[in-house]
């Protein structure tokens, strides 16, 4: 009976993820619904925004997707990874199922087509809606793997035992990337729906969207910061999407569409494109720091032991 419900649910998120990326994918990157806000030039200028950035941040769908699909194959058919408490079903059939990964990914990708197609057929609200509970599951999910994690490294400490580098970077890779990649781009698309939102009222003037979207940015480094560089766990893929996303919103600004022309002053552009481009170059800076320091500590570099129990560099001589 058990192996039944742990068949059934694999079953769920693997239907799931197919109905979901071919969904997406369909309208986002192929415009398959020529009627609607992605595939309609008029409609998507009507929701532009200064936070809404070039169309090449809509690629990151695919290594979304692709990586998606990883953790759904490593769930499912993988020999090893399908048993990892990262994943979950043994968790899913006790009253823990809450803590279980593989009980959440049906809701990621149901709050996932929320998000689209509410954009797609122009219902903002519902869109932003979508976004804050693809986020609040999501932050969930990563919440539940650092929490794993933790007792994961413990049991291997008590007793004395180690994971080699290439299964380390498996698991990362396929059960935790997708979701922190995600997770980083539901950051963006909460920014950009609520600024859309906001721009729907008429009546507020333009200097309300340029503090929103300014502050939005300056959020998103903030959160950035915090999930690569203050958290016990570092949360790379979070970073690579918003880098993306940030840089996305600067290289926009450059040559604005036309209703942000209309709107909004040279200076207000301007100022916006510095504020989204500093902050894709701090980000970018932090990640690229954090994973040097990550490869060293792991010993991946062949360094030796450089950094110090706190995990800072020290300036201890390295022998090659």
């Amino acid at each position: 009976e058990d192996a039944t419900k742990i068949q059934n649910l694999k079953f769920v998120n693997a239907t799931s993820y197919l109905l979901t990326g071919m969904m997406v994918t369909g309208v986002v990157l192929f415009k398959t619904r020529e009627e609607g806000v992605f595939g309609d030039e008029f409609l998507w200028m009507k929701y532009q925004t200064l936070l809404t950035p070039s169309s090449y941040v809509n690629l990151l769908w695919v290594p979304v997707f692709l990586l998606q699909g990883l953790f759904v194959y490593a769930s499912t058919l993988h020999k090893t990874l399908q048993h990892s408490p990262l994943v979950g079903y043994d968790r899913a059939l006790q009253r823990s199922s809450k803590t279980s990964v593989a009980v959440h990914y049906p809701a990621v990708c149901a709050a996932t087509l929320m998000t689209v197609y509410s954009h797609d057929y122009g219902h903002v609200f519902m869109a932003l809606l979508g976004s804050v509970l693809c986020g609040i599951v999501l932050t969930s999910i990563l919440q539940i793997q650092g929490h794993l994690l933790n007792e994961m490294e413990a049991a291997m400490s008590a007793t004395d035992g180690t994971m080699d580098i290439a299964d380390r970077t498996a698991q990362y890779v396929a059960l935790c990337l997708p979701f922190e990649l995600y997770g980083g781009y539901v950051l963006a698309l909460v920014a950009v729906y609520f600024n859309t939102f906001l721009a729907g009222f008429d009546a507020l003037p333009t200097s309300v969207f340029l503090v929103a979207a300014n502050a939005s940015l300056a959020l998103l480094l903030c959160a950035g910061f915090y999930m690569l560089w203050v958290t016990e766990r570092k949360f790379y893929g979070v970073g690579v999407a918003l880098v993306w996303y940030l840089l996305g919103v600067a290289i926009e600004l450059h040559t604005p569409t036309q209703p942000i022309y209309n709107e909004f002053s040279d200076g207000a552009i301007l100022t916006t494109q510095i504020v989204a481009g500093v902050a894709s170059l701090i980000l970018a800076t932090l990640l690229g720091v954090r994973v040097m320091k990550t490869m060293i500590k792991h010993n991946i570099l062949n360094c030796g032991d450089v950094l110090d129990e706190e995990g800072e560099i020290t300036t201890d001589y390295v022998h090659a």
